[in-house]
């Protein structure tokens, strides 16, 4: 839905982030993530496929993280889905678009297929649809635990995606965390819609 910027709430606020020469701010949580490890395992499904659907489920219910620039309007869009960094086996990586469904056996079997598709990919957007306005931009660093993150990014007034990355699991007892750093357009995003996005995440992992 396009939205009327001319009586749109939040229309000052986004024109003053909007000229901003970095729009964008960032956050890094601890997410709490030993029973879905502990289900993945017995159960059989990728970890990685479902934090990724929970994450974009839980986008979905948070309308200010549907919101993207696209040419000179703004879009809340219905549905919001998964443009993600899969790793080559030559250790490069590609950009590969997975649609988001409530189905999660079906989005693993998605994320599966992207995976093996990504193997031996040649080029770095597997599909014209990784570069969608409507999706969420994941990536992995399972390799590194960490506390705060950056991103490479283009300069252009209509970049809008949300980039969330994801770290190495640290085990703590019985505790199991995970880093998570999301960065928003604070055009669209303040620290209360943060907020409401990663306690929507961390029930949605509880509940799972």
């Amino acid at each position: 839905m396009k939205i009327d910027l001319a009586n749109w709430p939040r229309n000052e606020h986004f024109e003053f982030y909007r000229s901003a020469q970095e729009p964008y701010w960032g956050i890094c949580v601890e997410l709490e993530v030993a029973k879905l490890y502990q289900q993945s395992k017995t159960k059989g499904f990728s970890f990685s496929a479902a934090l990724l659907f929970l994450a974009t489920k839980a986008a979905n219910n948070i309308e200010n993280m549907r919101y993207r620039i696209v040419g000179d309007d703004v879009y809340n869009f219905e549905a919001i889905h998964i443009s993600n960094v899969f790793l080559r086996e030559n250790k490069l990586f590609s950009f590969g678009f997975v649609e988001f469904t409530n189905n999660f056996d079906q989005h693993c079997q998605d994320y599966k297929n992207k995976t093996e598709q990504a193997l031996n990919a040649q080029q770095i957007l597997l599909d014209e649809d990784s570069a969608r306005p409507d999706t969420l931009h994941f990536s992995a660093l399972p390799w590194l635990g960490f506390s705060s993150m950056s991103h490479a990014r283009t300069f252009k007034a209509d970049e809008s995606c949300p980039k969330i990355s994801i770290g190495k699991l640290q085990k703590n007892g019985e505790s199991l965390s995970l880093p998570f750093s999301v960065h928003v357009h604070h055009g669209f995003v303040d620290g209360y819609h943060m907020g409401l996005y990663i306690e929507a995440l961390q029930d949605l992992i509880n509940e799972f």
